[in-house]
């Protein structure tokens, strides 16, 4: 009797341990990813090559669902979900998060990338690996530095050629001290409105520029409300993508090393990506009746000195300096 009984408990117990064995292989981690793009903006389009890429090399172990134009939250609310956990990854921008970790902010100091492959030496060396660590104790990762482009002044007023066109001007600028201090040292007024609200911002006459890339200029029409547009090329914005720390720490090594892994290997990518769209997207841009002008960049980049000298006390000289040395070279 007790033979039987052992044998039977014995057999019920490799059941359970192969069912458990089986479900632990089978389970899949499904994720939301949000982001602040249109869904036919850029954004979407490397978000979706992100989640397809990882699902295949996890063999379906990680599926990624892509929320595009803020439908997971506004940029602010969406980072600080991805702190807590209650969201599990975004892709922002540096601006944002210099909330957070202010030396993020280095990275929008108007002209110090000539470029957006200035920006990707940057990002993809030391400076970039030093920014994530400092975001790391917040409960989020880094685990790639995608891109949005070189920012330029769109407006219903007047062309800008040189600063003191801007003088009067209510601009919107994200949220960041240094797009604040910017336009002030430029001769605008600058007022903090999120994406999402901009586009009615600018049709209430609310404010009377804004500033972005040509991508943004088209997916959120930007052009039935703005007459010019100034190649001004003023700020590079980087576009982090962020996930929750205790989640992908939590994760199998596979899985983990296979998200950080492909994420990293799409910010060239994503790079290529913008260069390549900008092209068509300037015509689009004049075909759509905004009338384009290139500037003289030094005036602009006389003006903004001052917001070196106030962000150089403030922020980490060290990483300043190490940028300005890098690109030098």
């Amino acid at each position: 009797m007790f033979r039987k009984m052992f044998a039977a408990t014995a057999a019920a117990a490799l059941v359970l341990g192969a069912a458990s064995a089986a479900l632990s292989a089978d389970k899949a981690y499904k994720l939301k990813l949000g982001h602040t793009g249109a869904p036919n903006h850029h954004y979407q389009d490397i978000c979706k090559m992100f989640a397809d890429k990882v699902k295949d090399a996890t063999k379906g172990g990680v599926q990624i669902a892509v929320f595009p134009a803020d439908q997971l939250g506004k940029q602010v609310e969406s980072v600080e979900g991805t702190m807590v956990g209650t969201h599990d990854m975004v892709l922002t921008s540096d601006t944002v998060l210099s909330n957070w970790v202010p030396d993020m902010g280095i990275l929008n100091l108007p002209f110090i990338f000539a470029s957006m492959e200035d920006a990707r030496t940057i990002l993809d060396g030391a400076v970039g690996a030093k920014l994530s660590a400092q975001l790391e104790p917040h409960g989020a990762v880094v685990i790639g530095w995608w891109d949005n482009g070189m920012r330029h002044i769109t407006n219903s007023k007047r062309p800008i050629n040189a600063p003191a066109d801007l003088k009067g001007i209510k601009i919107r600028v994200p949220e960041g001290e240094v797009f604040v201090e910017t336009f002030r040292a430029l001769g605008a007024g600058p007022t903090v409105i999120s994406f999402g609200e901009l586009y009615s911002a600018l049709q209430l006459g609310i404010v009377d520029a804004q500033e972005n890339p040509p991508a943004h200029i088209l997916t959120q029409k930007f052009y039935e409300v703005q007459k010019y547009v100034s190649r001004t090329g003023h700020i590079h914005l980087s576009s982090p993508l962020i996930m929750n720390k205790k989640l992908l720490d939590g994760m199998p090594k596979a899985y983990h090393d296979a998200i950080l892994g492909i994420a990293r290997e799409l910010g060239p990518v994503h790079t290529r990506m913008v260069e390549d769209l900008e092209k068509k997207q300037w015509e689009e841009v004049a075909a759509k009746g905004m009338k384009i002008n290139d500037v003289d960049k030094k005036p602009f980049q006389e003006a903004v000195r001052p917001v070196y000298d106030k962000f150089k006390g403030k922020l980490n000289g060290k990483i300043i300096d190490e940028i300005v040395a890098t690109l030098k070279k």
